[in-house]
């Protein structure tokens, strides 16, 4: 090699250093935590003592978030890109059959379940990096991929937060209340534990005597099966949902988001001699998403809430602000 194209020693340990970072950072995501960048900026940014904070939060919910006391600290996130494995079983076991059958694909339902817990964790370990009593206003959102079916995305944005002068918990609480829910949530005596979801993915195949009964009847009805699936798909969401808030010791939920997918499939399949067998068959994706609270007192009076009125500046030349005028009785 040319000595002008010779690698200096500075360079040389710097690639060296480059490719032990990397590997650590392979290492500790396969172990369910943060690369090793991020942690080297979580904690420079904790050392520096938050000279500046970076936040997700609108004017409005910064204030009342200030108002409780609390102090914006930044902006943290978690992510996980997940491949659904091929063993979904349970579909091609009832897509030839004459009955109707349906099950859990425990397959895909543990996929999400996994993505999810990866998410969130990162966004708690972040967290507690920087040295948060929580996170308010979590955005969590799943994306799939048109050029890899079997992959999906699970994200949660947040704002980390801290109540100066008062001890640090074991964990930092999860919520994906805005910042004006979160003051609302606290001036009822109650304050967030954290997130919890729930996700269940079933599949309804009518077999071909029930599709074929179905097609060639002339009357309206109901398809039970797949009314049956949509309740059997939320049941076992919803079960998952309640496991994770005692878990979490949680007096509740509040603020469910809740998502149900639903798509039909009619399909043939080689049958036997002349026939051709046909078949309908159903996918429900049913997921669940909301803060389980706690009390902080065991008796607490709610606050009486104040009527207000909100009116919107329309005149032109303005910028259409809404204002808030409370009415006093």
């Amino acid at each position: 090699m040319p000595f002008w194209k010779q690698t200096s020693p500075e360079e040389q340990q710097r690639l060296l250093q480059e490719q032990q970072d990397a590997e650590a950072s392979r290492r500790s995501l396969e172990a369910g935590s943060l690369p090793l960048q991020a942690k080297r900026r979580l904690s420079e940014e904790t050392a520096a003592g938050h000279p500046l904070f970076s936040s997700d939060l609108s004017t409005r919910e910064f204030a009342l978030t200030r108002n409780q006391g609390y102090q914006p600290l930044s902006q943290v996130m978690g992510s996980s890109i997940y491949y659904i494995g091929r063993r979904d079983t349970y579909q091609s076991n009832t897509s030839s059959v004459a009955v109707t059958s349906a099950g859990e694909v425990t397959t895909r339902t543990a996929a999400h379940q996994h993505a999810t817990r990866l998410a969130l964790g990162r966004l708690e370990e972040e967290a507690t990096l920087l040295k948060a009593h929580g996170v308010i206003g979590v955005r969590f959102t799943e994306r799939d991929y048109e050029w890899g079916p079997n992959m999906l995305e699970y994200t949660a944005i947040g704002t980390a937060i801290r109540l100066p002068n008062t001890p640090l918990p074991q964990h930092p609480f999860l919520s994906d209340l805005s910042g004006q829910e979160f003051w609302t949530l606290l001036q009822a005596g109650y304050y967030p534990v954290g997130i919890v979801t729930g996700y269940c993915a079933y599949y309804v195949c009518l077999g071909y005597l029930a599709t074929s009964q179905l097609q060639n009847n002339w009357y309206n009805q109901e398809v039970v099966p797949f009314s049956k699936g949509i309740y059997q798909a939320r049941n076992l969401a919803m079960k998952r949902v309640a496991e994770m808030a005692r878990q979490l010791k949680a007096s509740g939920v509040v603020g469910m988001h809740i998502k149900c997918e639903r798509e039909v499939e009619e399909y043939e399949q080689d049958g036997y001699g002349n026939e051709t067998p046909r078949y309908l068959s159903l996918w429900v994706h049913f997921s669940a998403v909301g803060t389980a609270i706690g009390a902080q007192k065991a008796k607490h009076v709610i606050p009486k809430p104040q009527p207000t009125l909100s009116l919107t500046d329309l005149r032109p030349g303005h910028l259409g602000e809404t204002r808030e005028l409370t009415i006093k009785e």
